[in-house]
């Protein structure tokens, strides 16, 4: 093999190398999508298995037991496989919980709670555990990754002397943080609410749904926005699709 030849077989090697090592970078799943996906059917489920049941619901679990039952347990699996494929960038916990969250909601869609005139059992205790993990996650998210991704922007922006960036980052660190906390609160009334409450005036205000509802549309907020589908810049709303 002359000089020339070995030069060529070479360079395609490399060639072939670079290839191999662009393909390892760019990840199976973009996480924009996801968090599109996650947002979205965050804001539909409350108001589709609404419209869907024939009843007034005292929480979004129990469109289980209407006519909203397939939205309801389908919506719940979207989240699942979305949180199960979600990695988040490199964070083992960002990842685990997300997996977490994943089997929570899971487990929520295959065990349901207990109907308005039933009796809890097993099965609508693990739903309620489910449910309370799978809010537990989404707090996590806009306290946690989301929260610490804006932060990070804005104090390399504030070293880059990029203030336009900077506001940019620090809004979206403003909206965790608002989605984090009204998820928080939702869920900390939701539980005092069936403590401290007789279980007919809890139902009968539609605490947990109306707890839920908020709660649900804190997360798909704060998930839009993670994913830029949503952003706030100077009071100035924008939706990117």
């Amino acid at each position: 093999m002359t000089t020339s030849e070995s030069n060529l077989m070479a360079a395609l090697e490399r060639k072939e190398e670079s290839k191999e090592a662009t393909k390892r970078l760019v990840p199976i799943f973009n996480h924009d999508q996801l968090r599109l996906i996650v947002g979205f059917v965050a804001f539909a489920l409350p108001l589709l298995v609404k419209y869907k049941s024939s009843t007034a619901l005292t929480s979004i679990s129990a469109s289980y037991h209407t006519e909203a039952h397939d939205i309801f347990v389908g919506s719940l699996f979207v989240i699942a496989t979305v949180f199960l494929a979600y990695n988040g960038h490199g964070s083992i916990w960002e990842s685990g919980i997300s997996k977490l969250g994943a089997l929570a909601a899971a487990g929520a869609a295959i065990y349901p709670t207990a109907c308005d005139s039933c009796v809890s059992d097993v099965k609508s205790y693990i739903h309620g555990i489910a449910a309370f993990i799978l809010f537990a996650s989404i707090v996590y998210f806009c306290f946690g990754p989301f929260s610490k991704s804006a932060k990070e922007k804005m104090d390399k922006a504030l070293r880059d002397g990029k203030q336009k960036a900077a506001n940019e980052a620090r809004d979206r660190l403003v909206v965790y943080w608002i989605c984090g906390s009204v998820s928080g609160i939702c869920i900390l009334i939701i539980v005092a609410a069936n403590f401290l409450l007789p279980i007919e005036t809890s139902r009968a205000l539609q605490i947990t749904y109306r707890g839920e509802y908020i709660a649900m549309w804190a997360f798909g907020l704060a998930w839009l926005v993670a994913g830029k589908i949503i952003t706030w810049a100077r009071g100035k709303l924008t939706i990117n699709l």
